[in-house]
C-alpha cells in the first residue's frame, strides 16, 4: 500500500540529516546561492490523516506550494503511514518561482516527514526542530481524527498562531472540539464563501432592513453531500443578516440535494405574507441565478460569483 510520505516531492534523507542539508541548499556557492531569495514569512504545518488518499494529499500539498508563492513559507508536511510501528522518514523539497524579473524570484522549502500515529511526543519533538525560529505558525487540519485532535493541545498546536481545516471534507466535529482558543480556529468552507457573500450581500443591502426582516417566515440552505460546511457557513451568514438583534432566533432548516441535480448550494428565505428571495448556485460554474418576488413582481436576474482559488481560500482562513 503507497503511503503518503512516498508521492510527496523530494529527496529522500535520513531525518536527522534534514535540518544541515537544508542549510547547504540554500547556502551553495558564491555563484549559485539563493539564500537572498528565502525570506520566509510563517511555517505552515500539513498535517495529514488516515483517511487522505495519496492523490488528495498530494494535490493539497500543492495548494500550500502555491500559497507559499505568494506567501513564502517553510511547509511541514506530516504524513502518517498506513501502518504502524514504521521508522521515521524525511523528504526535502524546495522550489523557486521567478518572475518576470530574477530579482522577483521567491524561494520555498518543505520538510516533509512520514511518521506512525503512535508518535506523538517524537512528531512534537521533530515539528518543534523543523520549525523557522521567530516566525508565526499555522496549522492546517487535514482529515486528522478529532480524538488525535485533542491530544496535540497541549504542546504541538500550544504556540499555533491560526488553526484551519474544512469541513466540506472533514468526517470528524472538528469544529465542536473544546478548543483552547476558539478564535485561532477556521473552516476554509466559511473563507470560500467570501464571494457569495460579497454578492449576496450587495444585493441584500438594496432592500430595507425593516422590510427584510419583517414578516420572515423560514430559511432553507440547499446542498450538496460534499457542501455540507459551505451549507453551515451560509446559514450563520444569513441569520446574521436577518436577525435585528443577538437574541432574535430565525426559523431555519438545511436541505440536502439530489445527487443528480445541477446545483452545489442555495437558500430560499420565505415571508409570511407570500414574499421570497431564491438563490441558486450551479455546478461546476461561476453562474448563480437569484429570483425574488419581494415588492410585487417576480424578477428573474444571473450572477457571475468567481470562486477563490484553493490558494486564496487558505490566505484568506489564515489572515482574515
Amino acid at each position: 500500500m503507497t503511503d503518503l510520505i512516498d508521492v510527496m516531492p523530494g529527496i529522500e534523507l535520513p531525518v536527522g540529516a534534514v535540518s544541515e542539508e537544508l542549510s547547504k541548499m540554500w547556502e551553495g556557492n558564491q555563484e549559485t546561492a539563493l539564500s537572498e531569495f528565502r525570506a520566509s514569512q510563517m511555517n505552515l504545518v500539513l498535517h495529514f490523516g488516515r483517511t487522505v488518499s495519496p492523490n488528495e494529499a498530494k494535490a493539497r500539498f500543492e495548494v500550500a506550494v502555491r500559497f507559499a508563492q505568494r506567501y513564502p513559507s517553510r511547509i511541514i508536511v506530516l504524513c502518517p503511514f498506513t501502518e504502524e510501528n514504521q521508522p521515521m522518514q524525511a523528504k526535502l523539497f524546495s522550489q523557486c518561482f521567478i518572475g518576470d524579473s530574477h530579482r522577483e524570484m521567491c524561494c520555498c522549502e518543505a520538510l516533509i516527514l512520514g511518521y506512525s500515529s503512535e508518535d506523538n511526543g517524537f512528531l512534537f519533538n521533530q515539528v518543534s526542530v523543523w520549525l523557522e525560529s521567530d516566525l508565526p505558525i499555522y496549522h492546517w487540519f487535514s482529515e486528522v481524527r478529532s480524538e488525535r485532535v485533542v491530544k496535540y493541545f497541549d504542546h504541538l498546536l500550544k504556540r499555533v498562531h491560526r488553526i484551519v481545516f474544512d469541513s466540506n471534507i472533514e468526517s470528524y466535529p472538528i469544529r465542536d472540539l473544546p478548543w483552547p482558543n476558539p478564535k485561532r480556529v477556521v473552516d476554509l468552507a466559511r473563507a470560500r464563501l467570501l464571494p457569495i457573500r460579497q454578492a449576496i450581500g450587495q444585493y441584500l443591502s438594496g432592500i430595507p432592513f425593516d422590510l427584510l426582516s419583517k414578516d420572515l417566515r423560514l430559511v432553507t440552505v440547499d446542498s450538496a453531500l460534499n457542501q455540507k460546511g459551505d451549507a453551515f457557513h451560509l446559514m450563520q451568514w444569513l441569520e446574521h443578516c436577518l436577525k435585528c438583534d443577538e437574541d432574535e432566533s430565525v426559523e431555519s432548516t438545511f436541505s440536502e440535494l439530489k445527487p443528480d441535480s445541477n446545483q452545489r448550494l442555495g437558500f430560499k428565505i420565505e415571508y409570511a405574507d407570500g414574499r421570497f428571495i431564491r438563490w441558486i448556485q450551479f455546478s461546476d460554474s461561476s453562474i448563480s441565478q437569484l429570483t425574488h418576488n419581494f415588492d410585487g413582481t417576480f424578477k428573474e436576474l444571473s450572477m457571475q460569483i468567481k470562486p477563490l482559488l484553493p490558494e486564496q481560500e487558505l490566505s484568506e482562513a489564515f489572515y482574515f
